[in-house]
């Protein structure tokens, strides 16, 4: 069992649960736990929250040594369904969430109240930690300074097909942590030549050189799998470390245009 590192008291990495549900759900989330992964992605639109309270409950794990992550729907970040909708979360977790994250940024018009908003959920009890999701450097500035600095992470894209450069920037500027969901790309972050050859000079499969240069960065991975045989490679990424000539090569793969996740409601958005 490989001891999970963590930065800001979130273990280095996780296990993602989309898009799981039902029996598939629980059982990848069992199934992490049973190798050393203490740390938990979950959110409302995923559908799963129910799932993954009941695969923790079942697990016979003390709760405080978890980490478990979830997320406001979008839908759900108006005045009248906040507060309700964390409620449900918390119901559907078996606890208040150890990190609450709003997942798409709100509106102009609504970004300070939503703020707010998660602000208060913090107060109340029902949330550990707050933080944001897919939020631009402008707009991590603006929360932070809204919130006083009570964020403390930012869960975006961060793939090396994908120029996040700017956006970990901002993050270490203002001293939050950055998440990076869709870590390998849905496999499309394991076909540049360049990893290939890393990983080929370094015995290692490409999963595992791509998380590597994740986490050697301090950001948080939390790829998703259902396979055991991978889920243990992954935690083979907290073994070894990349020259920092690779770290450089796989950077300068990126480009802005590499994303593989860009919803039409962020249309315009990601360069405010």
């Amino acid at each position: 069992m490989v001891d999970i590192a963590r930065a800001n008291g979130i273990p280095v990495l996780g296990l993602g649960t989309f898009p799981l549900k039902g029996d598939d759900c629980q059982n990848a989330v069992r199934m992490a736990l049973d190798l050393g992964y203490r740390h938990i992605d979950t959110a409302q639109m995923y559908g799963n929250e129910k799932d993954v309270g009941d695969a923790l409950r079942s697990s016979g794990m003390k709760r405080d040594d978890l980490f478990v992550v979830t997320k406001v729907d979008p839908g759900n970040v108006g005045a009248d369904r906040f507060a309700s909708s964390v409620a449900q979360s918390m119901d559907d977790l078996g606890s208040p969430a150890d990190l609450l994250l709003i997942h798409w940024p709100p509106d102009d018009h609504d970004f300070d109240a939503a703020l707010d908003r998660l602000m208060r959920a913090k107060d109340k009890g029902m949330a550990k930690a707050i933080g944001v999701s897919n939020f631009t450097p402008s707009m991590m500035r603006r929360a932070h300074q809204r919130t006083g600095g009570t964020i403390i992470c930012n869960q975006v894209e961060f793939q090396p097909l994908l120029d996040q450069s700017a956006v970990l920037a901002a993050a270490r500027e203002l001293g939050m942590v950055l998440e990076a969901y869709s870590p390998l790309a849905r496999g499309k972050a394991l076909q540049p030549k360049v990893i290939k050859d890393i990983a080929s000079r370094l015995g290692r499969p490409p999963s595992e050189v791509v998380l590597r240069w994740i986490i050697q960065q301090g950001v948080v991975a939390i790829p998703m799998t259902t396979r055991r045989d991978n889920a243990m490679s992954n935690l083979n990424a907290l073994t070894f470390e990349l020259s920092k000539q690779d770290m450089d090569a796989i950077s300068a793969i990126g480009t802005r245009q590499g994303r593989t996740i860009d919803p039409s409601w962020m249309a315009g958005r990601w360069d405010e």
